[in-house]
């Protein structure tokens, strides 16, 4: 008694099948947890990045008008939403955009291009 037909081995071995397969379980519930996980994180970063790109190239098309060298500020912060003051500027930076300051102390945004007679 307490042993398996045909076996000649007790209880014990069941015991460790059963943590086995419970191991083997939780190791596959881990890597599709880990897996779903990280799919998750790269489909929000993925998604950042394409919004933070296409404020990028907005914000180019706004300061490439031929009409004007530069921009206010608070002109391109109406036009690209979304964004505070901080993380404007630093799309404005990655847009290849420089500040400049008008007289009246207005902060102003043009392109590196567009600007060089300016700078110096």
């Amino acid at each position: 008694m307490g042993q398996l037909r045909g076996t000649g081995q007790g209880p014990d071995i069941v015991r460790y099948m059963d943590a086995a397969i419970s191991a083997a379980v939780a190791l596959v519930v881990a890597a599709l947890t880990a897996v779903a996980g990280f799919r998750l994180q790269s489909d929000r970063l993925r998604l950042e990045l394409r919004t933070q790109f296409m404020a990028e190239e907005a914000i180019r098309q706004l300061l490439l008008d031929p009409r004007w060298k530069l921009r206010s500020f608070e002109l391109i912060k109406r036009r690209i939403g979304g964004f505070d003051d901080d993380s404007l500027r630093q799309l404005l930076v990655r847009a290849g955009a420089l500040r400049f300051q008008a007289n009246d102390g207005d902060e102003l945004w043009g392109l590196r291009e567009r600007n060089a007679d300016q700078l110096g």
